[in-house]
């Protein structure tokens, strides 16, 4: 009684037993409340892993795939890029990243990755050409000798290679320049100079919000605590999330059952096909088309855990005839005017529709692996579909808006 006597003391009980009955009750509704947000669940039925080593080029279906820093393991580790040069100097004034959208002759190279059994150091990417120039290609695995084929490593080895700077959306980072071999494979088949970086262990910033455990996420979220935050060593803050050559997030995911919704804006007998999209998982399950919009949060088998920023975006990549290299006749290539007719329901990127979310994965989850047929659960979900607030040059919003 007197350990009782001290603490009435100093805090009256008739203050504290209410105090802690408050605390246990919303204890309690926070418990509640959790529960009932993952008993909304999503269970796929299918699900198809993609993954793209060169940005903007064919890419590759995988049973499995395993958790990168950035996103999935040597995912868009490559991007082409168009070298301007000073007419006067010949020295390079700008290195322009190359988008499938504005170059949608991009999709008739096809990448695949071969001697994976090997490990990442020994693997190698090959490259081949799908065009007018080699429309029956005798296999995409190297050959030795076809002039449209090239083979370069999936890791190289960066010393040996010259350092460049990129900026890709306002977010730069030092590259890799692959050298003239390589550069000169790719421009002979695109008519003008080009070049292809690696981006080895360097990574791009999220900028805006979209980075989970960025600063402005973290504010959005719970602005009262937020400023603390900025306080806390960098050791005890969550690292915000960083990407390589993907456009502003790690991995891209999208559902069949919205790619059905956009099949159902083309006549009968035509349909959508969902690689268009270049999303890195493709589940199915989902209660709407669209439901992924408020996805906030996905918990894969044990406990994989993948947080979501903003929608994607779209370019009139998704317009491409995949055999042709150009915009596609018909229907198909009305594609982005058809969605942007009701689409366009980003309130941060009124310019043009939006399909898919982009998702992130923290570094306790490196080195494991999400594979093909695995059950998901929505574990969170927000009220109100993202607003995107990447702060783009003015050229860029232009160059993408339509």
């Amino acid at each position: 009684m007197a350990f009782v006597d001290r603490i009435n003391a100093v805090v009256p009980l008739h203050f504290v037993v209410p105090a802690i009955i408050g605390l246990l009750t919303l204890a309690a509704v926070g418990f509640l409340v959790s529960n009932s947000t993952v008993k909304d669940i999503y269970v796929p039925k299918e699900k198809h892993l993609w993954h793209y080593p060169i940005k903007g080029l064919g890419g590759i279906q995988v049973n499995k795939a395993t958790i990168g820093r950035q996103g999935f393991e040597d995912d868009r580790t490559f991007c082409l890029v168009k070298i301007h040069r000073d007419k006067n100097t010949n020295e390079i004034t700008v290195l322009e990243t190359m988008y499938s959208g504005f170059n949608l002759q991009m999709v008739l190279f096809q990448a695949i990755v071969e001697d994976r059994e090997k490990g990442p150091q020994n693997a190698s990417i090959t490259v081949t050409r799908l065009g007018p120039e080699n429309p029956n290609p005798e296999q995409l695995t190297y050959t030795g000798r076809s002039e449209h084929q090239i083979k370069l490593p999936l890791r190289p080895d960066v010393s040996t290679l010259e350092k460049r700077y990129l900026d890709m959306h306002g977010s730069a980072c030092e590259v890799y320049d692959m050298g003239p071999s390589i550069s000169a494979w790719f421009t002979k088949y695109l008519a003008f100079e080009t070049a292809l970086m690696y981006i080895g262990n360097n990574g791009r910033i999220v900028l805006g919000s979209g980075a989970p455990n960025g600063d402005i996420a973290i504010a959005k979220r719970s602005p009262t605590p937020a400023p603390l935050r900025r306080l806390l060593p960098s050791l005890l803050k969550t690292p915000t999330e960083t990407i390589t050559f993907q456009d502003i997030g790690q991995y891209l995911v999208v559902t069949k059952e919205s790619n059905d919704e956009v099949s159902s804006r083309l006549s009968p007998g035509h349909s959508m096909n969902i690689h268009k999209f270049r999303p890195n998982i493709i589940v199915s399950g989902s209660p709407a088309p669209y439901d992924e919009d408020f996805w906030s949060r996905l918990i894969f088998p044990n406990n994989l855990r993948m947080d979501f920023g903003g929608t994607c975006w779209r370019c009139q990549a998704i317009t491409v005839d995949l055999k042709t290299g150009r915009k596609a006749e018909g229907e198909e290539g009305e594609v982005w005017k058809r969605l942007n007719r009701d689409q366009r329901v980003d309130k941060g990127w009124k310019y043009g529709p939006v399909f898919g979310k982009y998702g992130y994965t923290g570094l306790g989850d490196v080195g494991r692996t999400i594979e093909v047929g695995e059950r998901a659960v929505v574990a969170k979900r927000v009220r109100e579909q993202p607003v995107f607030d990447w702060p783009l040059p003015k050229a860029v919003v232009a160059a993408f808006s339509g």
